[in-house]
């Protein structure tokens, strides 16, 4: 009898860290899905992002050239979190450095930014209730070929 528990409690340990590892590997194929250049072009307005996996976070520099408008370039640092891109972007506009928080919700052939109600903290914008982003702006961040 003492073995027969024993052996059940060795196979439901095996079972789980054989879901963990599943998970981590689910998770790690995800990231490494998202990888990549992806840009958004219409007449003389243009965003362009590139994603690159460090650990379980993707980061790369993020460009946003509207016309008329200034152009501000910096680096977008982010995680995969229910479905969505969630991060910071660092970013310089007419000299001065500043920070927001990014929302990018995640599409079959690419990203779409989402926009919402915003509020400083630390200095830096953050979303007020991220589940309330608007992504019907039509912006896709189509994900390009290598």
């Amino acid at each position: 009898m003492k073995y027969w528990v024993l052996s059940l409690a060795f196979v439901s340990l095996m079972a789980c860290n054989n879901r963990q590892e599943q998970q981590q590997n689910d998770h790690q194929d995800a990231l490494e899905d998202l990888v990549g250049r992806y840009e958004f072009h219409k007449g003389k307005d243009s965003i362009r992002l590139e994603l690159k996996a460090h650990g379980d976070t993707l980061m790369g520099p993020l460009q946003y050239a509207f016309f008329e408008k200034d152009k501000n370039v910096g680096l977008f640092k982010g995680v995969v979190q229910d479905s969505i891109l969630i991060g910071s972007y660092t970013f310089n506009a007419e000299g001065v450095r500043s920070t927001r928080e990014i929302v990018f919700g995640i599409l079959p052939n690419g990203l779409i930014e989402g926009f919402g109600d915003v509020k400083e903290v630390e200095g830096g914008m953050v979303f007020t209730d991220i589940r309330a982003l608007q992504y019907d702006h039509g912006m896709i961040l189509t994900k390009q070929a290598d």
